[in-house]
């Protein structure tokens, strides 16, 4: 098993909320040793034994931070807590807040990053919009860098 986990989070009919699972397929096509590549799809309770078991784990989600459709922030769980305050981190159920909530409250020694992107839609359908489609290159550049 690798010691990094490049992690996907999203759901591919849901527009922009794919952004992870598309920005984790560029990514895949040119895979660096040591690392491995996973689409953890919309199920963030499963992901919890998944992450805790990697050294370092970098997570790519659609989150709606109420910034500018295809603005990228990258943050650390602790910064995440100001998102569970206000229910709008996640586009999912049980969603990346609430996974990063009880990542910490078990004590792991994983080392998260989380590079969030901010949707524009997040309606039915498939395919992302523009400006979250132009972003592509940037995560990847920043993911790359990183890990």
């Amino acid at each position: 098993m690798a010691h990094i986990l490049i992690l996907s989070i999203g759901n591919l009919l849901r527009r922009d909320d794919g952004v992870g699972p598309a920005a984790l397929k560029l990514l895949s096509e040119y895979p660096k040793p040591n690392v491995d590549y996973v689409n953890g799809g919309t199920d963030g309770l499963a992901l919890i034994d998944l992450i805790s078991q990697y050294k370092k784990v970098t997570i790519i989600d659609a989150v709606n931070m109420q910034m500018p459709p295809g603005t990228i922030k990258r943050f650390k769980p602790e910064e995440a807590k100001i998102y569970v305050k206000s229910d709008s981190l996640s586009t999912h159920g049980f969603g990346l807040a609430e996974v990063l909530e009880l990542l910490m409250q078990l004590g792991g020694e994983t080392e998260i990053d989380i590079i969030g992107i901010q949707p524009k839609d997040i309606s039915l359908g498939e395919g992302l919009s523009d400006c979250v489609r132009d972003c592509l290159n940037d995560i990847i550049t920043l993911i790359a860098a990183q890990s």
